[in-house]
């Protein structure tokens, strides 16, 4: 165990190098020290797990190969440690799917891997690297307690129509037009301020009220998107439904009395469903898929590719529309193993002649490389964020299809919450 003290007054925290090899933890031990960390070295896999256990570090580096001993085992350890909020750099001279499968491994222990770098080491990435702020422990820590909402004050706000919608735009990869949007549910209250689709979905479905609020979301959905699909024609709207929903066989006749209220064509709206709902009742889904469509509706397979029933989805229900994952897009401009799944589903799905979504956009290189494998459609923060009406309005006449990609410059929030309402 050494320590390197700190070469400048600002102090950024403790950091902690895990690497074997003398020269490389020299190098990055004085960066990190020239950056203002109060740097820690640990040699070796045991020596690294004792002080884990014994101390607390506000940022590390992980080299993957530890002689006997792997980088790997150390992520668990972490996660066992319950130190997942501690920003990681993986540093490694491994192949690149390697590095890229551990960056897999990573996400699904729930750590905090900010980034991977290649040996021989690139001192400015290295650098940017340890610059990171480490956002996720703060946001975190920042967080308010949950509010305590009861069933009755659910049924309140639904009969108040305190449920409203936010649009994400979607975006013709091929004219760079703005084709329609993803309406996404929130809950504005006077008491509690916005609550977090996260708080309100599970307690919805524990209380037996998600027809109810599907309903509620899909009425504000068409309400609010109508006259964006009657000055835009091929404009379209999508709302997510849950498990619940696709087993209840009247919801068909429910949302066509909803666009029959607001006199907007069936052909505008489209129907999300996630693999893993579509397959937990296949029966009621495809009686429930089928005449959705049969009624002029979209229906798209949402989060494809995340279950293990993708392929029989796509064979047993009609769906109009794939969504690939964002879990997949995401890097897929730098991790080759993604590219070839996005561009065997783009394949899939054109053989089903349906249109292919790539949702979760948020750089130029991934646009660029869903572009190029012929996806249809965009979704993410390179283009915006969710936004309300007047804010989506206002988008649309300003938009420059020219500058698709690079305006308007949305940043994205330091992290978000993949759920059925957004």
């Amino acid at each position: 165990m050494t320590a390197i003290e700190h070469r400048t007054d600002e102090l950024r925290g403790r950091l902690l190098v895990v690497e074997d090899d003398l020269v490389q933890r020299t190098i990055i031990g004085s960066i990190g020290a020239k950056l203002g960390y109060d740097t820690m070295i640990a040699s070796t896999f045991e020596i690294a797990s004792q002080m884990l256990r014994d101390e607390k570090f506000d940022m590390m580096t992980l080299d993957l190969s530890l002689g006997e001993r792997d980088g790997v085992e150390l992520l668990r350890l972490i996660a066992a440690l319950k130190l997942n909020a501690m920003p990681i750099v993986i540093v490694s001279g491994c192949e690149e799917r390697v590095r890229n499968t551990i960056k897999r491994v990573a996400a699904a222990l729930n750590l905090s891997l900010t980034t991977s770098l290649a040996k021989p080491l690139n001192i400015d990435k290295l650098r940017a690297a340890l610059k990171r702020p480490a956002l996720l422990s703060a946001a975190a820590g920042s967080q308010a307690q949950a509010p305590t909402i009861s069933r009755d004050r659910i049924v309140a706000a639904l009969r108040q129509k305190e449920f409203l919608v936010e649009l994400q735009p979607k975006i013709d990869l091929r004219t760079n037009e703005i084709c329609g949007a993803e309406a996404l549910a929130r809950w504005l209250t006077p008491e509690f301020g916005m609550v977090s689709p996260a708080i309100f979905v599970p307690l919805v479905e524990e209380f037996g009220l998600m027809s109810e609020l599907t309903h509620a979301v899909c009425e504000a959905a068409v309400a609010t998107s109508r006259g964006l699909i009657q000055q835009r024609p091929g404009f379209t709207v999508a709302v997510n439904v849950s498990a619940s929903d696709l087993s209840d066989l009247t919801l068909p006749e429910r949302i066509d009395g909803v666009l029959r209220t607001y006199e907007v064509a069936p052909e505008a709206l489209i129907i999300e469903v996630t693999e893993s709902i579509a397959m937990s009742d296949v029966d009621r889904a495809m009686d429930v898929v089928s005449r959705l469509r049969l009624k002029g509706m979209g229906a798209a397979i949402d989060d494809f590719g995340t279950g293990f029933s993708s392929l029989s989805a796509l064979a047993k229900l009609p769906f109009s529309e794939l969504k690939i994952d964002r879990s997949f897009v995401g890097n897929c401009a730098n991790d080759r193993d993604m590219m070839k799944i996005v561009e065997a589903s783009i394949a899939l799905a054109k053989a089903f002649g349906m249109k292919v979504v790539a949702e979760g956009i948020d750089n130029q290189p991934t646009l660029s490389a869903l572009r190029a494998a012929g996806c249809d459609i965009g979704q993410g923060y390179l283009f915006a964020p969710a936004l309300g009406i007047r804010q989506f309005s206002h988008l649309m006449k300003r938009w420059d299809p020219r500058a698709a990609g690079r305006f308007p410059a949305f940043r994205p929030p330091s992290r978000t919450t993949s759920l059925a309402y957004g």
